[in-house]
């Protein structure tokens, strides 16, 4: 896969992030599927300000949370963010991985090896496939939420930007 591949799949991928976002009541801030899981504000903040983590990780630059076991405890007590907050973090955040992934030329992407918590070293490329996953699981996990709220979603919700 190259960096352009890895872009467009990244885009059609965050794309319907936002317009989910959009879908959630402002009183439902606070609900949760489970009493252990994200309420929705939670998620909010949480998608977004997972793909700013994951820059931090991709460019090798110094991580405030250095263990997979210190970002299980942070998430634990992830703020809430409203639709607006969420909205605008996902903006900076998207930015922000996307043009560390632009910097990176097809060599880089694709062969060297970076030291991640999640995953130990990996290539860059299966670190940014990662990502990716974990965005995958939260927004699906925000649709479940959304359905289960009666909220009309969709398959097509999911994959239409």
């Amino acid at each position: 896969m190259t960096v352009q591949e890895y872009l467009s799949w990244f885009d059609e991928v965050v794309g319907p992030t936002e317009p989910m976002f959009r879908l959630v009541p402002p009183d439902k801030l606070e609900w949760k599927t489970t009493p252990s899981s994200f309420s929705i504000g939670q998620l909010l903040n949480h998608i977004p300000r997972s793909l700013s983590y994951n820059t931090n990780v991709l460019l090798q630059e110094e991580l405030p949370l250095k263990s997979l076991r210190e970002i299980f405890v942070a998430n634990r007590r992830t703020p809430s963010s409203t639709v607006e907050e969420g909205c605008s973090l996902l903006h900076s955040a998207a930015d922000g991985f996307r043009s560390a992934v632009q910097s990176l030329n097809d060599d880089r992407f694709q062969t060297e090896q970076i030291a991640t918590p999640q995953k130990g070293v990996i290539p860059r490329w299966r670190f940014c496939a990662f990502v990716l996953e974990h965005h995958i699981h939260h927004l699906m996990e925000l649709h479940i939420s959304l359905k289960l709220l009666g909220v009309t979603v969709n398959t097509g919700t999911l994959y239409k930007g």
